[in-house]
């Protein structure tokens, strides 16, 4: 409970977003209902309906080999099609929560303009990085491999290609079968989203985007995220002319120092002296003189046979 104290509008911000910050923890998303007005999706809609005209083909003539790692549903590198799409790179409804989760100076990695059309069959599941057992949480600071934005611009029910994800998942230890399967247990169906609303989710949790029987198209605006040192997507590298018609901070958004995307190593490490117990047993586990099973020596301190 809050204080009585803690009043005020900068309190009650404040205690807003502690609470995003909180949920994102522990849920590995965020929905922001009604992030976006009215007037903006009436806006963003007509850019789409000019988007959706491109020739992907003559957009990626200057890196045609691109294309195979694009999805063009119906374009990819959207930003590029048509540069206004580039506010999204730092849209104020998500910037905020990109610095506290990726830091200050956060990358681009790659961008869409999705639709889930009728007849949809569904996606497989997967997740974008592996998930972290402290949920990419270190030392109180969020150390996010990659965050994805969803900017909702149709509203979604049920049986609409809903978005679904397990929450909590982004920081799983064990893992679970989930090839051919519709449903996972815990997941969490999207299938209440309007025109406006916002999902910001850890790449690291379970997701994919479950059929369209329905007569309806789910539209997407879908912007992903990393960290300082994140490099872009391969096939989505933007455009002289986009980094032209940018603002300089969506320009040094967009500005990669790496040309292609790995994901950094951030499973906690062993201390040394476990290190060299576990190297230990398993070298006197091969032998077959000595017991496979290994526990630390009488009087040796801080050794766990669990990591």
């Amino acid at each position: 409970m809050y204080r009585s104290s803690d009043s005020g509008p900068d309190a009650a911000r404040r205690r807003s977003y502690d609470d995003l910050r909180f949920v994102f923890d522990i849920q590995g998303y965020l929905h922001l209902r009604g992030a976006l007005i009215s007037e903006e999706v009436a806006e963003y809609t007509r850019w789409m309906e000019e988007a959706e005209k491109t020739d992907v083909h003559v957009l990626n003539a200057d890196h045609p080999k691109g294309m195979k790692r694009q999805l063009n549903r119906p374009v990819s590198r959207v930003i590029d099609a048509d540069p206004r799409f580039a506010r999204f790179l730092d849209h104020p409804a998500v910037e905020p929560l990109l610095v506290e989760f990726l830091g200050p100076d956060y990358r681009h990695i790659d961008n869409e303009l999705y639709y889930i059309y009728p007849g949809y069959q569904g996606g497989p599941w997967h997740q974008g990085v592996r998930p972290h057992p402290t949920g990419h949480v270190v030392d109180g600071r969020f150390l996010c491999p990659m965050v994805k934005v969803f900017y909702c611009m149709t509203d979604v029910g049920p049986g609409e290609g809903e978005f679904v994800a397990v929450p909590g998942s982004h920081r799983a230890q064990f893992k679970i079968a989930h090839r051919d399967r519709l449903d996972l247990p815990g997941q969490r169906v999207f299938d209440d989203v309007k025109a406006g609303d916002v999902i910001l989710f850890n790449e690291g949790m379970l997701h994919t985007g479950r059929p369209n029987p329905s007569w309806k198209t789910r539209k997407t605006i879908i912007f992903n995220f990393g960290r300082s040192d994140a490099g872009v997507w391969p096939g989505y590298a933007p455009s002289p002319r986009t980094l032209e018609a940018a603002t300089p901070h969506q320009r040094e958004i967009l500005t990669n120092p790496a040309r292609v995307w790995a994901e950094p190593d951030l499973r906690p490490s062993r201390p040394k002296a476990k290190k060299l117990f576990y190297a230990f047993c398993s070298l006197f586990s091969r032998s077959k003189a000595v017991s496979t099973s290994c526990s630390p020596a009488p009087g040796v301190k801080g050794l766990e046979t669990t990591s």
